[in-house]
Parts: structure tokens; C-alpha cells; sequence
């Protein structure tokens, strides 16, 4: 799939920023899988190396000479690797910028559909990530009740691009018409979770259009992990609640949160962070006391009878 020239989209000024830290063998076969694409043909490939420790950033001189790469200090995590490939790329004279995770792998022709409508529509344009969990895909969604709801249902492929309130940030293309509006992505405070949420429903707020393409899909790794469990999850302990307020990889990481809920939904949004503050603590306490493990005791002994 070729690029519209009357949209200024060629293969000098189009950038694909990965962010990577400490996954060596996923990195090189996104890397892998991008060549076999062809995506040289008409993009630049530009990683982050947050501080890996596990070889990537001789992986990536020695088997892929192709790609730009970009030293993070450790502590970038994901809003602040992609802001600095964001940085980066535009110094460069980027024109438009494709945001893609290192476990995510397009379809053939995913990325060129997303480029070419972003810069037809001037709008951000992201693509549907398809999981081995049937039940779970990133794509997109709406705020309800001033948190974000991602869609219920995969569009059919053949559907007409959808607007939407905010999209996830494993696949997604963001012209320079974006950029120039409402700038970057926030990296201070929400070093991981909600800032792709909150940077995608920035520019639906400001007026630009925020689509999901069903034609543009992917397959991704499914994040069963801390970073999206419930606090009713019976994996996560209390300690692990209240750790989380001082982790910035899960969704409750306290700083990111605050930020969120402020910017997004206002005074209303620092009532929900008292609240959910509150909330922690006595469920922290109801996880903790010896009556709900004996509890736990008893229906462990019981399902074993």
C-alpha cells in the first residue's frame, strides 16, 4: 500500500517509535516482523532502550543495524520512552509518528492504513490488537463515569473507522497535526498506565479526530498482570494494594492516578481519588485480618472434600 502524496506522508518523515526494556527476544521478533513487512520501505524505526540489562542494545547494533536507537536512563518507563522517541523523531522532521509496542505485530498493510488515514483526517488513528485471550483486545473506548471503558466487541474488519474517546497505545499513528495542537504526551506523572488514555482523549476533547480501524489489526501478548487486576483479585494481597500506590507499573500507582482523575474529570476526579483511597485502606484491612483467612481456610477445605 502506497502513500497518498497530497497528505505529505513519505517515506522520509514517518516514524515508528518502540519503546523497549529488558525483552530481548520480543524485541527482535517486532523487529523481525516489521522487516519482513517492508515497513523500511517507507518508515524510520526508532527504539527506546529504557536501560535494558539484558542485552537488547547489542542485540539491536548487531542484528539490526536499520533501526535508530535511543539510550534511556532506566526510569522512562513507557510515557516518558515514548515521549523521548516522540522528541526525537520530530527533531528529525517527522511528519508522523506511529506508536508501537515491542509485543505487537501488525498484519500486513496495518501501519500504512493507519499513517494514511491519520494524515486524510488529521486525527490520531489506531488499530485493533487481538490477544489469545478471546474476551480481551486493545483497541479503544469511551469515559463512563469518569473511567475509561474499552469496547466489548471486536468491529468487523470491514467496518468504517469508528470514532472514539480514546485509544490504547499499542498501535497508533499520530500526525504532526496532533503534536502541533495540544503537544506531547504527559510523562512526569503517569509514567505508565493512563497516558496513552489520556494523551488520545486530549485530542478528542481539543476537536481532533480520535478513530479505531478495524482493517488495521495486530496480534499482541495478553498483560495478565498486576497492572490491570481488580483489588477484588484474590492474586493480590494487601501489601500488594498498598505497594501499588508507589508503583508506577500498575493503574493505581498513585501519582499517575491523581494526575488522571484532575485533568480528565476536574474536582469530581479528586473526590474519586479520596475515595479510592479510603477504599484501599479497608480493603486493605478486610484482605488482612485473620478472620478472612480462616474464611479462606475453610472453603480451601471444603473444596477439597
Amino acid at each position: 500500500m502506497g502513500f497518498e502524496s497530497n497528505h505529505a506522508v513519505s517515506a522520509e518523515n514517518v516514524w515508528i517509535v518502540i519503546p523497549v526494556h529488558n525483552r530481548r527476544t520480543t524485541t527482535a521478533r517486532c523487529l523481525k516482523h516489521l522487516s519482513e513487512l517492508g515497513v523500511l520501505l517507507w518508515a524510520h524505526v526508532l527504539v527506546v532502550d529504557d536501560g535494558s540489562s539484558d542485552g537488547t542494545r547489542n542485540m539491536l547494533e548487531q542484528d539490526f543495524p536499520w533501526v535508530r536507537v535511543v539510550a534511556g536512563n532506566g526510569q522512562l518507563w513507557w510515557s516518558g520512552a515514548i515521549r523521548l522517541g516522540m522528541e526525537t523523531a520530530i527533531q528529525s522532521g517527522a511528519v508522523c509518528i506511529v506508536w508501537l509496542n515491542d509485543d505487537t505485530l501488525p498484519q500486513s498493510g496495518a501501519l500504512e492504513r493507519l499513517v494514511n488515514l491519520s494524515a486524510e483526517r488529521a486525527g490520531i488513528c489506531g488499530g485493533i490488537a487481538r490477544t489469545h485471550a478471546e474476551s480481551f483486545f486493545y483497541s479503544g473506548g469511551v469515559m463512563r463515569r469518569r473511567w475509561p471503558e474499552r469496547l466489548k466487541s471486536v468491529p468487523g474488519i470491514d467496518a468504517d473507522p469508528l470514532p472514539q474517546e480514546w485509544l490504547h497505545g499499542n498501535m497508533v499513528a499520530i500526525p504532526a497535526a496532533v503534536w502541533s495542537r495540544i503537544g506531547l504526551n504527559e510523562s512526569c506523572w503517569m509514567k505508565h498506565t493512563f497516558a496513552d488514555i489520556e494523551y488520545t482523549l486530549r485530542a478528542h476533547r481539543a476537536g481532533l479526530p480520535v478513530l479505531l480501524v478495524p482493517a488495521a489489526q495486530a496480534a499482541a501478548e495478553y498483560n495478565d498482570s498486576a497492572s490491570y487486576w481488580s483489588w477484588a483479585d484474590p492474586r493480590l494481597s494487601w501489601r500488594d494494594v498498598l505497594a501499588g500506590f508507589r508503583s508506577p507499573k500498575v493503574w493505581w500507582y498513585l501519582p499517575g492516578l491523581v494526575y488522571f482523575k484532575l485533568v480528565t474529570a476536574g474536582v469530581a476526579g479528586a473526590f474519586d481519588c479520596v475515595w479510592l483511597c479510603v477504599k484501599a485502606l479497608l480493603l486493605g484491612i478486610y484482605k488482612g485480618i485473620p478472620i478472612r483467612r480462616l474464611t479462606q481456610n475453610i472453603n480451601q477445605t471444603n473444596d477439597m472434600s
